[in-house]
């Protein structure tokens, strides 16, 4: 037996098991976006972080519909890897005094969290599909695509405009710092 799960003997236990990760860790994310679009000052950071946080419920419907279509019903089961992203931020966050400079780590923070998740739903899509449910593969693509345009989006945020910022507030010029990397 697992530490946080029951003993998997089949594909289909593994399918069970990883739709329950799933499912926590949309609603970890959700929960915690909430939290951390509070401490932004960014506005354009709070945007993203807000629409992630608005896409969360749709993926959690589709996961349990995923559940309803196989029959199945899911332990929820906690997933070490997000929550140790959650608490990696927040004891980051503790240490950070510059508003803009906490606006990376917490860009940083969502960026990992939704890569994390995307590819926890291409795990799960591939099985899916390899066990002849392309039906419930379909189901969870929308949630992959949104975690994969969040990251992107958030990488982009950092780099054109959160990382300049913060570089600009202490004088120093993005473009020269760029170069002399």
């Amino acid at each position: 037996m697992g530490l946080l799960s029951k003993d998997i003997r089949s594909l289909d236990d593994l399918l069970i098991q990883g739709l329950g990760e799933l499912l926590y860790t949309e609603r970890r994310i959700s929960k915690t976006l909430a939290v951390l679009a509070g401490k932004v000052s960014d506005p354009a950071l709070r945007h993203d972080i807000e629409a992630c946080q608005a896409a969360g419920s749709g993926n959690i419907a589709q996961i349990e519909e995923v559940c309803r279509r196989r029959d199945c019903r899911p332990h929820v089961t906690e997933s070490p890897a997000i929550d140790g992203i959650f608490i990696s931020e927040e004891e980051l966050a503790g240490e950070i005094d510059d508003d803009h400079v906490l606006d990376i780590a917490i860009a940083g923070t969502v960026h990992a969290a939704a890569a994390y998740t995307a590819a926890r739903y291409a795990s799960l899509i591939g099985r899916l599909v390899g066990v002849g449910r392309p039906d419930c593969g379909r189901l969870l693509q929308a949630g992959m695509t949104h975690h994969q345009r969040a990251a992107e989006s958030l990488r982009l945020l950092a780099e054109k405009r959160l990382t300049p910022r913060a570089l600009a507030k202490v004088g120093r010029d993005p473009v020269v710092v760029a170069i002399a990397s």
